[in-house]
C-alpha cells in the first residue's frame, strides 16, 4: 500500500534542500535527493528511500511504500520540528 503525508506549514514551508540537511545533521544518514525523480535516499539501505516534494508555497508530500523506514520517520519528526503539520492519507 502506498501511504502519502502531506505537510502543511503556516509560513512558507522551507526548501527540500534544507530539510535535507536537518534530516542528515540530525540522524547521521548521509541522505540523498534526487531532484529529477523527487527521491530522497539512503545509500547505505537500498530500501529505505521515498518520493519527497513541495506542492505550493505552504506544503510538502511524503509518499512512500509501506513498511516504513528510519528515514522516513527522521524526515517526518524533523518536518514537524521545521514547524509543519501533517494528515495522512493513502494514495
Amino acid at each position: 500500500m502506498v501511504i502519502s503525508r502531506e505537510v502543511h506549514f503556516d509560513g512558507t514551508c522551507p526548501s527540500i534542500n534544507e530539510v535535507v540537511k536537518q534530516v542528515r545533521r540530525r540522524t547521521g544518514i548521509p541522505a540523498s535527493y534526487v531532484a529529477d525523480k523527487w527521491l530522497l535516499t539512503n545509500p547505505l539501505n537500498k530500501v529505505d528511500m521515498f518520493s519527497l516534494y513541495q506542492e505550493g508555497d505552504h506544503t510538502i508530500v511524503v509518499t512512500n511504500d509501506e513498511p516504513a523506514t528510519d528515514l522516513l520517520g527522521a524526515t517526518l519528526h524533523t518536518l514537524v520540528e521545521m514547524g509543519g503539520f501533517y494528515r495522512d492519507g493513502t494514495a
